[in-house]
């Protein structure tokens, strides 16, 4: 049995990955589809014949995706999805009917996951949707499919038989990580994920899933849960070998919802890279009330060379509705502490989170411009569906629109109490300009993309920066 697993195109590039549904121009690069490669991988050790198509890495459209599909003839086919891009996501089903009415169809992704009634709404060629969690679900789900067993065994999913939709019941988490094998990483193009600036290859590692905390503005817990497991820090060191004597890769991004929430599982990491003398490059994101300078040094001496923090607001009163479970003053602290180790730092702030007015968010551009990080990214408050923001959002009216596709961390769909999705865009706009825009943060970044970009890529990177902000 053929599976086939695509990302699908989008009119605006986007990264699908969990949490993370942002537009590609908000880190001007493209993250490697490792849910994807994770499932992919958990199915061909189970016999299956299994293809990856990333339509946004390779900038294949929707006429192209067909061919390739009829080419291929898939039995089972599973889509990625994001909020944003829902609608055009889920309507590819219909194209893959068309094709080939035998073809079974689902979906993963945070936003069918938390949605699932509406999202077989939006298409009737739609057949599953694989809810949280997907390797193990997708693993159950092809089995069933292949030896013609009943899908009410399989555990995490919805389904639809006629026009009636089945909800299953919901699958738990995976208990030992361990237990998932490497990604699938041969069947991409692993040169069409490039950092930017070096414009080196890159990918993706995880070494644990799931978070304690309740920020109101995530909805991670609904894919991973919201306590903390951790892989074996062998398993994760053998991954990281195994890709680079395999691929040739030597960037990595530490793909977790915070690397350092365990300080001594991040300690016992960067020494076991130590210990064996692997050279490679990685960054990683952390709160910024689980680190210290011990924990930093050892990270940079293991290859970190950017840590980025979620500071959120520079307004205490911010913070504290969100519930962010930080202070400002933790904030301060963790970028001098990660400077002073060596690193460079990349923070993430939020405007329009209840509460905000002009002058909380002046507050939380004039904050992040003190911290003198080496970036920072400005987003609009989302109400992503699995949020407590959401329900709040809906709770007290605040969604100035149903469009699924202005759903998107670069525009504001909250009209809260204090402040209009109109002026949190003209905000988040205004901070941009003032961060970056500042004679010293535009020649300090500048003068970074001179010196990491080789030749051919300088005007490009240029170009990129100046059209992200």
């Amino acid at each position: 049995m053929k599976v086939y697993f695509i990302n699908p195109p989008a009119t605006i590039q986007i990264n699908r990955e969990g949490r993370c549904m942002v537009r590609k121009s908000a880190w001007t690069f493209t993250f490697p589809p490792i849910s994807l490669a994770s499932c992919a991988t958990v199915l061909r050790e189970e016999g299956f014949e299994v293809k990856i198509i990333d339509c946004i890495a390779e900038g294949i459209n929707q006429l192209v995706l067909k061919e390739k599909i009829k080419q291929y003839n898939p039995d089972i086919i599973i889509l990625n999805t994001a909020t944003s891009s829902i609608v055009n996501d889920i309507k590819i089903a219909d194209d893959i009917k068309e094709i080939n009415p035998l073809v079974k169809v689902g979906v993963i992704g945070i936003h069918p996951s938390s949605l699932p009634d509406e999202t077989f709404s939006l298409s009737k060629g739609l057949d599953y949707i694989i809810r949280g969690e997907p390797e193990f679900t997708i693993r159950d789900l092809a089995l069933a499919l292949d030896n013609n067993q009943p899908l009410s065994k399989v555990e995490g999913i919805s389904y639809r038989i006629g026009e009636k939709i089945f909800h299953n019941s919901s699958r738990e988490l995976i208990k030992d990580l361990d237990s998932l094998p490497f990604p699938a990483w041969d069947l991409i193009n692993i040169n069409n994920y490039k950092l930017p600036f070096t414009n080196e290859p890159f990918l993706l590692i995880v070494p644990s899933r799931g978070c304690p905390h309740q920020c109101i503005f995530c909805n991670a817990r609904i894919y991973y849960g919201d306590v903390i497991r951790l892989r074996s820090v062998k398993k994760v060191i053998s991954e990281i070998e195994w890709v680079k004597n395999n691929f040739g890769v030597k960037n990595f991004h530490f793909w977790t919802e915070s690397f350092t929430l365990n300080r001594d599982f991040a300690l016992e990491i960067s020494k076991e890279i130590l210990k064996r003398n692997i050279q490679i490059n990685w960054t990683c994101n952390s709160r910024v009330d689980n680190v210290d300078l011990e924990l930093l040094e050892f990270m940079k001496k293991a290859g970190c060379w950017m840590i980025s923090f979620g500071i959120e607001s520079g307004d205490q009163c911010i913070l504290d509705n969100a519930k962010k479970g930080i202070t400002l003053e933790q904030s301060i602290d963790a970028v001098k502490l990660a400077k002073k180790a060596g690193l460079e730092v990349s923070i993430q702030c939020i405007i329009g989170l209840p509460g905000e007015t002009k002058k909380t968010a002046l507050k939380t551009i004039a904050f992040a411009k003190s911290l003198n990080a080496d970036y920072a990214q400005f987003y609009c408050a989302v109400p992503f569906p699995g949020s407590d923001l959401y329900h709040l959002a809906k709770e007290k009216n605040w969604l100035s629109t149903k469009d699924w596709s202005k759903f998107d961390q670069s525009q504001s769909v909250l009209n809260i109490d204090t402040l209009k999705a109109v002026a949190i865009m003209r905000l988040r706009r205004n901070a941009y300009f003032n961060y970056y825009l500042s004679p010293k943060q535009f020649f300090r970044t500048l003068k970074k993309i001179i010196t990491s970009s080789d030749l051919k890529n300088l005007i490009p990177t240029i170009k990129n920066f100046l059209n992200w902000i």
